[in-house]
C-alpha cells in the first residue's frame, strides 16, 4: 500500500524533539514495518536533531501561517496553494489512501483525497481552534471554522487521541459513526532496562515541553516541599519551553537538580531509565482535559513509576491507579506528599513501575495503532467496493 501522510501544521517539525514530532515518526515507522510505503508531506521536513529509521518520501509543503495574512482572501489563496502543491505530488505518487494529522487552516489532505477518490483518515490530537482562542490568538476565525468543517466532513474515519476529545467532536456535530478513540503508543524495543536511582538517590523526573498547562509551577512548588523531607531527592528535567524560568525557584543544589534541556528522543528514553518517578502534573486549564499524554506512556514503558494528575483519560491509561499514582490537579501539597510517601517505600515505587511497564508494552504500542489503521482502511475499501456493486 502507498500511503500519503499529511502533517501540515508548521509547528510540528517531522525531525524535531517535541511529542507531536515523536508521534509522527513513530507511527510512520510502525506503518512502514507493516509493509506500507509512506510519503510524509509537511512544511517542516528539514533536519532538526532527530531522525527516521525507515525510508520514506519527503514532500515539503508551503506553510500556511494565518497570522501572516492581513486579509482573508490572502489566507484563502495560501490554503489553496498548499493543497495544489500536495496534489501535484500526489498525482505522481498515486497514494491508495491519505492519512492526515489535523492542522488549523489546512484542507490539503482532505482536498487531495477527494480529488483522487481515495480514503481520507483524519487524526485529531487536540481541539486546535479552541486552543488558539484560549492560549494565543486565533487569526481569521471564520476561515478556521470553514476549513475544519471541510476536513471533518470529508474524513472517512476520524481517530481521536482521547475519549474526551472524541466526545467533544461528536457534540460539535461530527458523525459519531466515523469517530473512534486511538490512544498514543510506545515502541517497547526503544526502552532500556530500568535502572532507577539506585540505593543512594531518589530520582524524580519530568520529560516534555515546559508549558503552563503541563503544571510546571505546581511541580516546582511540590518538589521544593518534598525536598525538605527527602534528603536523597534529585530532580531531572528533559525539555524546554516558556515556563523554564519557573525552575529557578527550585533553589536546589547542583547535586540535586539536573536540567538536560531538549534532547533527541532516543537520549530522552535513555535518561528516563534512571528515574524512580516520572511526573505529569497537568493542570485543568480547559473545561475538558483532552490529552493522551505521551510522557505518561513513556514513563510506563520505561518502568518508571508515574505520578500524574487525575484528569481525563490518565486514570484509564494507568489502569485506574494500579500502574501509577493519581493526584488532584493543581494540588502541590498532595503531589509533594505522594513523593515523600514513595521515597519512604522505594520497593512500592519499583513494583508499580514494573506493573506500568507490563501494561504499556502489552496494551499501548505504535504497532497496534498502525495495524488498527490498516485494518480500518482495508475494511473501508471492502465496504466501498461492495456498496459500488449493489
Amino acid at each position: 500500500m502507498r500511503l500519503l501522510y499529511v502533517t501540515a501544521d508548521p509547528g510540528v517539525p517531522v525531525f524535531g524533539h517535541k511529542g507531536a514530532s515523536v508521534h509522527v515518526r513513530e507511527l510512520v515507522t510502525a506503518l512502514s514495518a507493516e509493509g506500507v510505503r509512506v510519503a510524509i508531506a509537511s512544511p517542516r521536513i528539514r533536519p532538526e536533531g532527530d531522525g527516521l529509521e525507515v525510508s520514506v518520501d519527503l514532500v515539503e509543503l508551503p506553510p500556511v501561517i494565518a497570522s501572516d495574512h492581513v486579509g482573508e482572501a490572502s489566507l484563502h489563496a495560501a490554503i489553496e496553494r498548499q493543497a495544489e502543491e500536495l496534489l501535484r505530488f500526489a498525482e505522481q505518487y498515486k497514494p491508495e489512501a491519505v492519512y492526515e494529522r489535523y492542522s488549523l487552516h489546512s484542507r490539503a489532505g482532505a482536498s487531495v483525497a477527494t480529488t483522487l477518490g481515495v480514503p481520507h483518515f483524519l487524526e485529531v490530537n487536540a481541539p486546535l481552534r479552541d486552543e488558539e482562542l484560549r492560549f494565543r490568538s486565533l487569526a481569521h476565525p471564520e476561515l478556521a471554522v470553514e476549513t475544519e468543517a471541510y476536513a471533518y466532513g470529508s474524513a472517512d474515519r476520524i481517530f481521536a487521541v482521547s475519549v474526551a476529545l472524541a466526545d467533544s467532536l461528536v457534540r460539535d456535530g461530527v458523525d459519531a459513526r466515523k469517530v473512534e478513540v486511538m490512544w498514543n503508543g510506545v515502541t517497547p524495543e526503544r526502552f532500556s532496562v530500568h535502572r532507577g536511582g539506585g540505593a543512594r538517590d531518589f530520582v524524580v523526573g519530568f520529560a516534555g515541553s515546559l508549558k503552563p498547562w503541563h503544571g510546571i509551577e505546581v511541580m516546582v512548588d511540590a518538589v521544593r516541599r518534598a525536598a525538605a523531607d527527602i534528603a536523597s531527592l534529585r530532580l531531572e528535567i528533559v525539555g524546554d519551553g516558556p515556563c523554564a524560568r519557573a525552575l529557578e525557584r527550585l533553589r536546589l543544589s547542583r547535586t540535586r537538580y539536573i536540567m538536560h534541556g531538549a534532547r533527541p528522543h532516543g537520549e530522552t528514553l535513555g535518561i528516563l531509565s534512571s528515574w524512580d518517578v516520572g511526573l505529569a502534573p497537568y493542570v485543568a486549564a480547559a473545561p475538558t482535559f483532552y490529552f493522551c499524554p505521551l510522557k505518561v506512556l513513556e514513563y510506563m514503558a520505561a518502568g518508571v513509576c508515574p505520578v500524574a494528575s487525575d484528569l481525563g483519560d490518565i486514570p484509564s491509561l494507568l489502569g485506574d491507579g494500579e500502574c501509577g499514582f493519581l493526584v488532584p490537579p493543581g494540588d502541590a501539597p498532595a503531589l509533594a506528599s505522594t513523593l515523600v510517601e514513595l521515597a519512604g517505600d522505594r520497593a512500592r515505587a519499583t513494583a508499580v513501575g514494573a506493573r506500568a511497564q507490563s501494561r504499556a508494552r502489552t496494551s499501548f504500542s505504535w504497532r497496534r495503532n498502525a495495524i488498527r489503521i490498516l485494518d480500518s482502511l482495508h475494511s473501508h475499501v471492502s465496504d466501498s467496493a461492495a456498496y459500488a456493486h449493489t
